[in-house]
């Protein structure tokens, strides 16, 4: 896959006096956005061997009966194939490392469908005893080539959440597109706006930039940062890009994934972040996500995950009105289930990263991870205390 430049596109051009303005947007979204600070590097040995002391049955030890598992998945897909572009940031897992860990959930958990939590959630219809679902986010096209036949081949159900304008189209989303953008840059410093003047060289600068540019862009309201983006393809010189061959799934791969009892929900239709848009674009996003899925599929919209995980009261009340039954988040998971019953529209969830051992993937299942990042977050708190 290449991502190749759009032809005949306008570029916006950039008006200096203006980056002021959006700096101090990136310095107020930074004061407001909420993070969970991933373990250091002490963190994950700790949390390796305590997966090694629990073994493979940690789930039952850990997290016990009456809880409710959610995996996060964006892409399935190998880091090392020369044919990948994109942000590798959105790698789940490679697709051998895929298998081995739905075979991990298939021996020690229950997998249960959408709708047998959407039952649970909505009327207390009963759960098996170690219940998991599995979801991924956003409808690369990686999980159609690759997610799929594993999840067929074991007979397990998931859910996949469209960004429905991406959906059969060759569109590059803002973070994949920066990820490309870095990655072909000439070495030498660059003005990279909003963060300023940075070297990029080798594979650790880039990264470095990555990431300060992706939590500043998503600090700052969507229309900063679709400015924001603009400005970066200005300092680079590169304009908007298309994917050749497409990154995200056509409608007849959608088709054969509900085919196969998979499940395919709304994620909306651009992707913004639901609570950096005012309350109608929210609403439209919603509404219009819905309605494409359950044109394109003959089913409804029942479920929801949030982009980026970031929500707040008056997204939740809006998605109640649109009648959406359990929607999830990126809170650390798992959930009890009574907890998902009383707040069926804030579900937690657990994020698989592509540089989980299967070792960490059990501990995360199990609930381990989560109690040694809660208790970090304690140890710390009561220090600063």
């Amino acid at each position: 896959m290449a991502v190749n430049a759009a032809r005949g596109r306008q570029r916006s051009r950039f008006i200096g006096s203006r980056g002021p303005d959006l700096r101090d947007r990136v310095r107020a979204g930074r004061a407001r956005a909420r993070t969970v600070r991933p373990l250091g590097r002490g963190g994950r040995a700790a949390a390796w061997s305590l997966s090694r002391v629990l073994g493979p049955r940690s789930a039952g030890l850990v997290a016990g009966r009456h809880r409710i598992t959610v995996l996060a998945y964006h892409r399935i897909a190998d880091l090392g194939d020369p044919a990948f572009r994109g942000d590798p940031g959105v790698v789940s897992a490679a697709p051998a490392m895929f298998a081995r860990q739905m075979d991990h959930a298939a021996r020690e958990f229950d997998v249960i469908a959408l709708d047998d939590l959407v039952a649970h959630v909505a009327g207390g219809a009963p759960l098996p005893a170690r219940p998991l679902l599995v979801t991924f986010d956003d409808g690369y096209r990686d999980n159609h080539e690759h997610a799929l036949p594993v999840l067929r081949d074991r007979g397990l159900p998931a859910v996949v959440f469209l960004i429905t304008g991406a959906i059969g189209t060759r569109r590059v989303m803002w973070w994949d597109e920066l990820a490309d953008m870095l990655e072909r840059a000439p070495a030498g410093e660059h003005d990279l706006p909003p963060v300023g003047r940075r070297l990029l060289a080798g594979p650790a600068s880039r990264a470095g930039a990555r990431f300060e540019l992706l939590a500043a862009l998503k600090a700052v309201e969507d229309a900063a940062l679709r400015e924001g983006m603009d400005r970066l393809r200005e300092a680079f010189g590169m304009p908007a890009a298309e994917a050749d061959p497409p990154l995200f799934m056509g409608w007849e791969e959608v088709a054969e994934l509900t085919a196969a009892g998979i499940s395919c929900q709304p994620h909306t239709h651009e992707h913004p972040l639901l609570t950096r848009v005012d309350p109608e674009r929210a609403r439209e996003e919603v509404a219009r996500s819905a309605a494409e899925v359950e044109r394109r599929t003959g089913r409804g919209a029942t479920a929801f995950a949030y982009p980026n995980g970031s929500y707040d009261p008056q997204v939740v009340r809006l998605l109640a009105d649109a009648g959406i039954a359990v929607a999830f988040t990126m809170r650390l998971g798992p959930v009890r289930a009574p907890d998902a019953r009383l707040a069926p529209l804030e579900v937690p969830r657990i994020t698989v990263e592509a540089r989980d051992s299967l070792d960490l993937f059990r501990l995360k299942v199990s609930g381990g991870f989560t109690g040694l990042v809660r208790a970090r977050g304690a140890l710390r708190r009561g220090r600063a205390g």
